[in-house]
């Protein structure tokens, strides 16, 4: 009888987590190979390199180059309007920028230390087209639209994805359907189902709790069967 009550409580474990160790194997599975996470999960920047100048001539035409004069920092903090924590010098579709840190809040320069930022939203659309353009995922965005300012951030619609420009620093996200679609596989893999990060946690906790209980039924049958078996 103490044989029956194991095998039966054995088998229910199983069966309430078929789902979940299905939905594991599935999502982990998916994990491994990733398959659409290159563009989903693309990584744009609105930087390009400095580079330096370039003299043409009628047998080689001059290649784009970006510079910028050297500034000094007093010249900087004035124009930022404040003591500098720290200097990134960079090119861009706009031409040079200086990214200054004031107080913990990035400014935007030009090469002739005029303010760019708050960016507006032309600046904005050619930061996010530019790096596009600069993606090898750039067929998948499609054709660009319409931009608009939502917070502190321009949202520059794409045919595939939308493309954030954050109008302080002009660091730059996107986010489209397939990184929506992959999110949502990683909240099922870790049992984050309800939205509400107590529940999930507990709901973890359950599911790891019942693989527990399904293996150590599973080895008293084992090795009762292996017992029973032996003359």
């Amino acid at each position: 009888m103490a044989w029956l009550r194991w095998n039966r409580l054995h088998r229910w474990l199983a069966i309430v987590l078929v789902l979940p160790l299905v939905v594991w194997s599935v999502t982990g599975l998916l994990f491994h190979l990733k398959p659409g996470w290159a563009r989903a999960y693309d990584m744009l920047s609105d930087e390009r390199p400095l580079e330096a100048p370039v003299h043409s001539s009628a047998a080689a035409p001059a290649a784009v180059s970006i510079t910028a004069p050297a500034v000094s920092l007093d010249a900087l903090a004035a124009a930022a309007g404040g003591p500098v924590q720290r200097v990134e010098l960079f090119g861009s579709a706009l031409g040079p920028l200086y990214r200054v840190t004031v107080a913990d809040v990035p400014v935007l320069l030009d090469a002739s230390l005029h303010r760019r930022s708050p960016l507006s939203l032309e600046d904005a659309r050619a930061l996010a087209a530019d790096a596009v353009a600069r993606s090898t995922h750039r067929a998948a965005y499609g054709a660009i639209g319409a931009a608009r300012i939502e917070g502190s951030n321009v949202r520059v619609a794409f045919a595939g994805a939308d493309v954030d420009v954050d109008r302080a620093s002009g660091s730059i996200s996107q986010r489209g359907r397939d990184t929506d679609r992959i999110d949502w596989l990683y909240r099922l893999h870790y049992l984050s189902w309800t939205g509400n990060r107590t529940l999930d946690r507990v709901l973890a906790v359950v599911g790891l709790v019942l693989i527990w209980l399904v293996m150590i039924p599973g080895l008293v049958l084992f090795v009762r069967g292996r017992r029973r078996a032996k003359p």
